[in-house]
Order: structure tokens, then sequence, then C-alpha cells
């Protein structure tokens, strides 16, 4: 009886912290952001890093391009849509965190790279045929870059040009898919 006495109350004593529940698992490397560190303007190696990623991003895009337009030039709609559902998901993991803050529309080292990787975003919804998403960017380019119309930016194409000549593209794109 004795026995059963303590065996009970290991069990009761384990069923205790098993219903305090466990704390909470976090990722260690993930970092640790804030609503306001996502929108100061980065210096110094942090800009050089950024700036790093959009390039890299900006590059991954055109290639994504290219590739999803050449799919659709070829009707090949299997590899179309499994490449448009991995298009998607790098978007959500690599190419939004990216373009989430509002101070790299402003600041005079990125911003131009900001534009075009927002621009070359709505040329991949528009092969995609996402007129919802391409009308989405172009208003989000439109708020973030009002007063700067005139500002080089580059086209999927590799020609240069303003912003508004970007902007009255996408919208006569948009329809194209």
């Amino acid at each position: 009886m004795k026995r059963f006495g303590i065996i009970a109350a290991t069990l009761g004593v384990l069923a205790g912290v098993g219903c305090a529940g466990a704390p909470e698992l976090r990722d260690e490397f993930a970092p640790d952001r804030t609503a306001a560190e996502e929108s100061v303007p980065l210096g110094g190696e942090a800009l050089a890093q950024k700036k790093s990623e959009m390039q890299r991003s900006l590059r991954d895009m055109m290639h994504f391009h290219r590739t999803l337009s050449s799919l659709a030039g070829r009707h090949d709609n299997t590899g179309f849509s499994n490449f448009a559902e991995f298009l998607d998901a790098y978007l959500g993991i690599h190419v939004d965190p990216l373009l989430s803050g509002q101070w790299q529309s402003r600041h005079p080292e990125v911003m131009a790279l900001d534009a075009n990787l927002r621009l070359m975003k709505a040329e991949v919804f528009i092969v995609m045929r996402d007129t919802g998403r391409v009308q989405d960017t172009i208003e989000d380019i439109t708020s973030r870059y009002a007063g700067r119309e005139n500002m080089l930016v580059e086209f999927p194409n590799g020609e240069q040009g303003t912003l508004s000549e970007g902007m009255q593209k996408l919208e006569q794109d948009k329809w194209r898919g």
C-alpha cells in the first residue's frame, strides 16, 4: 500500500509538471526584429548587407522571370504551375521581407534598387497572370514613390527608363499575362 502511495504521488507530480506546459521554444538563430527596427534606415555594414541581399534577390527574380516566361511560351502548363508555386514561396520567404520596410524607398543608396525589385515583382505577377497582385504592387509603388516618378530604373528586358515609364508599361502589360 505504501508503494502504491509513492507511485501515485510521483504520477501526480509528473502530471502537474506536464500540465504546466512546456516552455515556448524559439529559434535561437532567428533575428528578433521589432517594428521600430524594421523602419529605421540602416548605415555602414548593415546597409551594405541589405543592399547585397536586394541585389541578389533582383538577379534571382530576373532569372525566375525569364524561366517563367519561357515555360509560358512553350505552353508547359505543368512546369509553369510547379515553378509558379515555387516562386510564390520564394517571394514570401525572401523578397517580401526585404520590401516590407518603408525606409529603403527613401534611402538614396537603395531606393532605385528597391523600385527595380518592386517592378520586377510586378512583371513576374504579370507572367503568372495574377492581375490583382500586379495592381497591388502598382499601387504600392505609386504611393511609395510619389513625387519621384522621374527616378531612373531598369526594366526586365535590360532597358532603362523613368519610374513613370515603368509604371505605364506595367499598366499596359497587366492584362497581357
